[in-house]
């Protein structure tokens, strides 16, 4: 495992609290006690959740809240924010179990977007519960990557994956696909797919299963931010 002492002149934040950076990068399987990152991770999720929200709508005041959702819903997904734990080798620093650490659990995405959070919680607590400076230092560091993808048009609409990295999250559940119906001639077929999620269910139509299946994604998602944002 790395000094922490790099990661801290990397980030521009000295700990206070040693313990507590140690805590977000321990890994339940090294520590099945309270000092591990579970919850430090439950914390870090809500504050990278608002300062990314806080970034799109500053910067996209015009765009309306179904665009801003689907920009949201990729830039705090796992594949993203494990993207930003790797640009600071966050890898180096997990205290795992040595049988995790041989199957290479310490870079396996959903782990390292857990830490990415937790690290962000860590400071929040060890800085007093100053959430000006965890938002000035989370886009010192990655606002300007965050508007370049987005301004870009770059951003990966994986739909799909999306959806069962937020339910598998949340809820420990999957959605399940179905194929409805498949018409028209051999070369110009029309899918319709069913997307079941709990008691939801939403339809997608493309010239492919594939694209039909995002489409469906994208519906679902729709439905699950509405709905957590009725019951919040």
């Amino acid at each position: 495992m790395e000094s922490f002492e790099l990661l801290e002149e990397k980030i521009g934040y000295k700990f206070k609290n040693p313990s507590i950076v140690k805590k977000a990068f321990t890994h339940i399987s090294f520590s099945k006690s309270s000092e591990n990152y579970e919850v430090l991770e439950f914390l870090g999720d809500a504050l990278v959740n608002f300062i990314t929200v806080n970034i799109l709508v500053e910067a996209f005041p015009n765009k309306k809240e179904g665009e801003l959702s689907q920009l949201k819903s990729f830039l705090i997904s796992e594949e993203f924010l494990s993207s930003l734990a790797k640009s600071f080798n966050f890898d180096k620093y997990i205290l795992i179990s040595k049988g995790e650490e041989i199957k290479g659990s310490n870079k396996n995405p959903s782990i390292l977007c857990d830490v990415f959070e937790a690290f962000w919680a860590a400071i929040y607590i060890d800085s007093g519960y100053d959430c000006k400076l965890v938002k000035e230092l989370f886009e010192k560091h990655f606002k300007s990557k965050i508007l370049e993808l987005v301004n870009s048009n770059s951003l990966k609409q994986d739909y799909k994956t999306t959806l069962q990295e937020i339910t598998q999250k949340k809820w420990k559940e999957r959605p399940v696909y179905n194929v409805i119906s498949v018409e028209g001639p051999e070369h110009k077929k029309t899918f319709t797919v069913e997307c079941k999620f709990k008691d939801f269910k939403t339809i997608g139509k493309g010239n492919s299963k594939k694209y039909a299946e995002q489409e469906a994604a994208k519906n679902m998602l729709t439905i699950i931010q509405n709905h957590d944002k009725n019951t919040a």
